[in-house]
């Protein structure tokens, strides 16, 4: 009993894989109070929130690429192109109303999106390749739009969407936290989400379903950028000013953040809690560095062994979730078929 027992726990282990990533966020949070006395000051906390804010609305969206077995490389010069468009705006027609600032940057993710996922569904691009290329081409985006200058010239009320708070509470995480609700909501109890994650699992086995494959691959990119978008906007509210070199690196935090959080790379697994949870853990760890005076390098260094980590556990959890399944569901039917033989009998 006890090795059907382990495999059953095992499997329900490998299927709430955010739980690993609250250990791990709970530890480092530990460590930092002891390690160093500004961690817990409201201030820090406060930059953390904000941090945390802005990279996890893109992580969202990174989700719902990895959800169907995809990846977008190009997520930072989607939030990049988004504030710049947003900083042009702005810089060179002041006056211009706020909402049309911020559906300007919303439609510029969006559209991104759109041709990420036609190069990959329509065109049977690798995605990696194909985001890669595209982020290359959104970063030279970035450069003309912008003209190699800093954009700026944003409304007190976009300043304050991004700096001001309700209660204590940061604007940017009521954001988020509605952002999170409305997606957790659109995966587990719509036809779209479970489409996502049908499509990850089983690509092939989805299409003689019946699901649109091409279709849903697409809208997982459209979306990712519309996050992308709005991610950019909320940035450069926060910061005031729209620079070249804003979004930059951002796609490595948010791959970082879903792994972190339990969402596979391989497709068909993943949560939007485990995306909270993993982009808090990722915040963090890069206050953690900052507040302990590591260098940006041995900061490039930290993150890309906190990625590779994940990714490893990500496969040994696949496994075990695989191996772990099958030897329940062979512990099962032999018992049923001792049951069936001693009823016979």
């Amino acid at each position: 009993m006890v090795g059907p027992s382990r495999d059953a726990f095992l499997v329900r282990l490998a299927a709430r894989p955010e739980i690993a990533a609250a250990i791990l966020l709970a530890a480092m949070s530990a460590f930092l109070l002891f390690a160093t006395p500004t961690f817990a000051t409201h201030e820090n906390l406060i930059w953390v929130c904000y941090s945390f804010s802005v990279i996890g609305i893109a992580t969202i969206g990174m989700l719902l690429v990895f959800a169907a077995g995809d990846i977008d490389f190009s997520i930072g010069a989607e939030i990049g192109l988004a504030a710049v468009v947003a900083g042009r705006i702005v810089f060179y027609h002041p006056g211009t109303p706020d909402v049309v600032i911020f559906a300007a940057a919303i439609a510029t993710g969006l559209a991104f999106g759109f041709v990420n996922g036609l190069i990959v569904a329509k065109l049977k691009f690798n995605p990696f390749i194909a985001t890669l290329a595209t982020g290359y081409i959104g970063t030279g985006l970035i450069i003309i739009v912008s003209e190699n200058r800093n954009l700026s010239g944003f409304s007190a009320n976009l300043i304050a969407l991004g700096e001001g708070g309700v209660f204590g509470i940061p604007i940017l995480v009521l954001i988020f936290a509605f952002v999170a609700l409305a997606w957790s909501w659109v995966l587990t109890k719509t036809v779209f989400g479970r489409q996502l994650f049908a499509i990850g699992g089983n690509a092939s086995a989805a299409r003689l379903s019946g699901v649109p494959v091409d279709k849903t691959r697409i809208l997982a990119f459209v979306f990712c950028g519309g996050m992308g978008g709005l991610a950019g906007f909320l940035l450069v509210c926060r910061l005031g000013v729209a620079a070249q070199s804003i979004g930059v690196g951002y796609e490595m935090d948010a791959i970082a953040a879903a792994v972190i959080g339990g969402v596979s790379i391989f497709g068909g697994t993943g949560s939007v809690i485990g995306v909270v949870i993993g982009t808090a853990a990722m915040a963090v760890i890069r206050n953690g560095l900052v507040l302990m005076q590591i260098g940006a390098m041995w900061q490039l260094l930290a993150t890309g062994t906190v990625i590779v980590i994940a990714i490893a556990i990500d496969g040994i959890r696949r496994k075990v979730r695989i191996v772990g399944i099958v030897n329940f569901s062979l512990f099962t039917r032999t018992k049923s078929l001792r049951k069936s033989s001693k009823s016979g009998l």
